[in-house]
């Protein structure tokens, strides 16, 4: 079967014509195709691809109309390739080749994460059974299971097609078609943002559409279009749990043409605002909250150009005192109230989209929450609110009209792929259920989320290295508590705030410096909220600790935080929420450090 080298592989079509192809010719368009793709050297295929030939020769002809493809490369993954797929009866067994004797626990992340994006992506796995299959190629034992994944020396993989050959009649093998089939991932935050910047749609994949985020942006656009029309004002709010999608349908909303009018994307997340202006090399696109504000309120610019206004992560808005001090008295407002009091001035209608994630208050002067929206909206004169159901009490009990739609609260986690609970996960071990939250993570790990502690630093930061060795557009990192004082103990540099190199940290290729691949300088919970790595590599500090009963904040005191308590617990909540594929936690080894370890391990996460 031919093959062009525009195509997502380097060979497909039935075992039949594979076994017929001379091997030599399959080794060079292996070749080929990694020298194509600027991919490293593939797994010694010139060992695999005999025993591979000879396995299946041993299959025929039961399994000659098999459809087979080597090295299919996932569409938006950064050159990430399943070594084989093979198909038939309904069945795609994915193979993963590795130069070792034994399997390792990063063998197994991967293998897992290939079967995870393609059952959630890959339109020709729909209604078809996925089984995952390590092969270490040096490995001479009997076959065995581990974590969902089938792993057997190369001997055995003849006995597992031949296995797959009597389980009758399902859907007929065509390995060009299933190539070809549909492969939508929804794009990380800084892609979408490079689609929408370069006005390309973003994929409507099954998990954006599940959630309802197609109808939540046209019910925005329509209300903001009516309120306009009207000449209302019109405050939307959009809640939703960690990675479900709320800055995505921010950045929609700041680029929308059905809008009619120029709108803004704001936000008060320095590190976000950095890492989004680093990547587009564009200021305009995300601009800082408090710059926007002393531009119109401060140095007089008069009449907002924008009908439109996304704030994101507005549950972090300022109160009145924060403002104050971080503007040195010539603001005296709450931030809510300086965005609406921005907005009257507009002409006509205005539309205020805020994007609020429940329960990541990690500032003092943010721990106000919706109370201050609906004081400020209170004061106002003219506004209307469109909402989720649950915060609708906050403002009818203050006389303010309020529209309902389950819409606007996005409860689905984009950000894990299937792996739709880390968020109620994160908020059971939070709150001290320490065995529900370890079902949950049980849960999660069968899906192919990786969930390790170590008191071993140097151990984690191997297995990163070896689970990604082969990826290198994936991002991972070092993570900590900015409570976290004496980190340098560990080897460990703190990003001290003001940082100024989130961009590089999240988005440089690994071998620079300043990239936070290197996994030597860790960024707090102010550094990552809002942004997001596939493997973060959590220290966890002595600010939080486990009592026996439950966790307990130990931190300085501070005229400004309210809750400490509170900020901490949430603070955590975001640095445990960050992953797509995982988190790691790092628990120093001293014995102070030794009930919180029991603790997280309780929670689910199991010793590397």
């Amino acid at each position: 079967m031919s093959s062009t080298f525009e195509e997502p592989y380097a060979w497909a079509g039935s075992v039949s014509a594979f076994l017929e192809t001379p091997e030599e010719e399959i080794l060079r368009r292996l070749t080929r195709f990694a020298r194509e793709t600027g991919a490293p050297q593939l797994f010694a295929w010139d060992r695999s691809v005999g025993a591979l030939r000879r396995e299946l020769g041993q299959c025929v002809p039961a399994a000659e109309g098999f459809g087979l493809v080597l090295e299919f490369e996932l569409h938006r993954s950064g050159g990430r390739r399943p070594d084989l797929i093979l198909l038939e009866n309904g069945v795609v067994i994915v193979v993963e080749f590795k130069n070792r004797v034994q399997a390792e626990p990063a063998d197994i992340d991967q293998v897992l994460g290939y079967v995870r994006n393609l059952e959630d992506y890959h339109a020709g796995c729909r209604g078809r059974s996925l089984i995952p299959v390590l092969v270490p190629i040096g490995m001479t034992g009997e076959a065995f299971e581990q974590r969902g994944v089938r792993v057997v020396p190369p001997s055995g993989l003849g006995a597992l097609v031949r296995e797959l050959a009597r389980t009758g009649a399902g859907k007929r093998a065509d390995a060009l078609a299933w190539t070809s089939a549909p492969y939508e991932p929804l794009p990380a935050l800084v892609d979408a943002a490079r689609l929408l910047f370069e006005r390309q749609p973003l994929p409507r994949i099954k998990q954006a559409e599940s959630a309802r985020i197609p109808e939540a942006v046209d019910l925005i656009e329509r209300s903001i279009r009516n309120a306009r029309e009207a000449k209302r004002r019109l405050l939307v709010l959009v809640t939703g749990v960690p990675g479900s999608g709320k800055t995505l349908v921010g950045l929609q909303l700041a680029h929308s043409r059905a809008l009619g009018c120029p709108s803004i994307f704001l936000s008060g997340n320095g590190p976000l605002v950095q890492v989004l202006q680093y990547s587009l090399k564009n200021r305009e696109f995300v601009q800082d909250m408090r710059s926007y504000l002393r531009e119109h309120l401060v140095r007089g610019r008069g009449k907002p150009r924008e009908g439109v206004v996304v704030f994101d992560e507005a549950q972090r808005a300022w109160d009145r005192d924060r403002v104050i001090q971080k503007h040195q008295g010539h603001l005296n407002q709450s931030e809510p109230e300086l965005l609406l009091r921005i907005a009257g001035a507009a002409d006509g209608g205005f539309g205020l989209v805020a994007l609020m994630g429940e329960g990541q208050e990690i500032h003092a002067g943010e721990e106000s929450g919706i109370r201050q929206w609906a004081e400020a909206v209170a004061a106002a004169d003219g506004w209307q609110v469109l909402g989720p159901p649950h915060l609708k009490s906050a403002f009818t009990e203050a006389g303010i009209s309020y529209e309902a739609s389950t819409l606007l609260n996005l409860t689905l986690s984009l950000r894990s792929h299937r792996a739709s609970n880390v968020a109620l996960w994160a908020g059971l071990l939070l709150d001290g259920r320490l065995d529900r939250a370890g079902e949950v993570a049980a849960e999660l790990r069968s899906q192919g989320f990786s969930m390790y502690l170590s008191r071993d630093l140097e151990a984690l930061r191997e297995h990163v290295r070896s689970r990604f060795s082969e990826e290198p557009s994936k991002r991972y990192g070092l993570l900590a508590s900015s409570k976290f004082r004496n980190l340098e103990t560990w080897g460990v540099r703190s990003a001290m705030h003001p940082y100024w190199y989130y961009g590089e940290w999240f988005e440089a290729p690994a071998e620079e410096p300043r990239s936070g691949c290197q996994m030597t300088l860790a960024i707090s919970e102010f550094g990552c909220q809002g942004l997001e790595l596939d493997l973060p590599l959590l220290c966890w500090g002595p600010d939080l600790y486990w009592d026996g009963v439950a966790w307990k904040a130990k931190v300085g005191k501070s005229r400004l935080v309210k809750d400490p308590q509170r900020l901490r617990l949430n603070a955590y909540r975001v640095l445990l929420t960050r992953g797509r594929e995982g988190v790691m936690v790092f628990v120093p080894p001293e014995a102070k450090f030794s009930p919180s370890c029991d603790a997280l391990a309780r929670a689910g996460f199991q010793s590397l």
